[in-house]
């Protein structure tokens, strides 16, 4: 499964949503751990649970509410474990197979080609359970949706499948149902119907997500010039909501590596990974952002800023891969 479609997917899933309630868990306990889920303070949340769960926990709220915070501070073994045993216990519970179909996705993309299979199953597998549980979910429609567009048809990829979901979803909500079509045009190689779908909607238009997905797909047949030119359109499209304002920064981060691959419009890379970095809410990119935007220094023959950027990187940076391209540089 392709890792910028599947992490941007991921990103996506409602990271505000409610824990389920356990009439054993005081509620003051609940209400701490959802604030600080609504503020993102995974760790402060992680704190208060650690010391009340254990091997012997059979609580399905604790167990859920740990592995969740455990799965946003990318813990995913301990994640995935501790939401598999509160599906066991509480396996009507869909946010609970949400969370758990969530940390099985994002297993699969680290995973070797040999156990990904096998985590995405049961991530395919989650996010059914979890729409069989609460039918007119539209989160967990887009979630199984995505999947299904996604995912190879070995995994569960299924086309039309994913096209039934879409449907279902823009009855709820027109925009996210338009945008799941429009992906699984995209992912079905079908560009004439996808560009003929976005001509038709005038939702879509002033949107950044088709540019975006048009930049991916050109990026992917290394037409860094034509990807270039849509991920700037899409990070003009300025939108209200989170999902759309992911999409654009997703955008800038692409426009500047794109910028890198194709050695030209340096400077048009530079100021869209600048912004990108400043804005700070995707920091699973930012090493990687900060190593192109080295690049492009470099590019400029500006290579004491580059070095700015490299030295400290280097020392904090926790990406192997990454640490062996800086090092070619220094």
């Amino acid at each position: 499964m392709k890792r910028i479609a599947l992490t941007a997917l991921l990103l996506s899933f409602g990271l505000n949503a409610q824990p389920g309630q356990s009439t054993a868990i005081p509620t003051d306990l609940q209400q701490q751990v959802t604030a600080l889920w609504q503020q993102q303070q995974f760790a402060a949340a992680k704190v208060l649970l650690a010391d009340k769960v254990n091997r012997k926990t059979k609580d399905a709220w604790l167990l859920a509410a740990l592995g969740r915070s455990e799965l946003e501070l990318g813990q995913l073994e301990v994640a995935e474990e501790l939401l598999a045993k509160a599906v066991k216990i509480e396996s009507d519970n869909g946010r609970y197979q949400f969370w758990y179909g969530r940390a099985s996705c994002d297993s699969a993309q680290q995973a070797s080609m040999f156990s990904a299979l096998g985590y995405a199953k049961r991530c395919r597998k989650a996010f059914e359970q979890a729409l069989q549980i609460e039918p007119d979910n539209s989160a967990y429609l887009k979630a199984l949706g995505k999947y299904y567009a996604q995912a190879p048809s070995i995994a569960g990829g299924d086309k039309e499948q994913a096209l039934t979901i879409a449907a279902r979803l823009a009855a709820q909500d027109p925009l996210q149902g338009q945008l799941l079509q429009l992906e699984v045009l995209f992912s079905a190689e079908d560009s004439a119907a996808a560009e003929q779908f976005v001509q038709n909607s005038e939702l879509l238009q002033s949107r950044p997500e088709p540019y975006f997905m048009r930049g991916i797909k050109l990026a992917q047949s290394r037409d860094y010039l034509g990807a270039m030119a849509q991920f700037s359109k899409a990070s003009e499209k300025r939108v209200e909501d989170e999902g759309g304002q992911r999409s654009r920064l997703l955008a800038l981060y692409q426009l500047g590596r794109a910028s890198v691959l194709a050695k030209t419009e340096p400077q048009q890379g530079i100021a869209a990974l600048t912004e990108f970095l400043a804005d700070g809410r995707m920091n699973d990119f930012n090493d990687w952002a900060q190593f192109r935007l080295s690049q492009l220094y470099l590019a400029q023959d500006q290579r004491a800023q580059a070095e700015a950027i490299l030295t400290p990187l280097l020392a904090s940076t926790t990406d192997d891969n990454l640490k062996s391209e800086i090092k070619k540089i220094l």
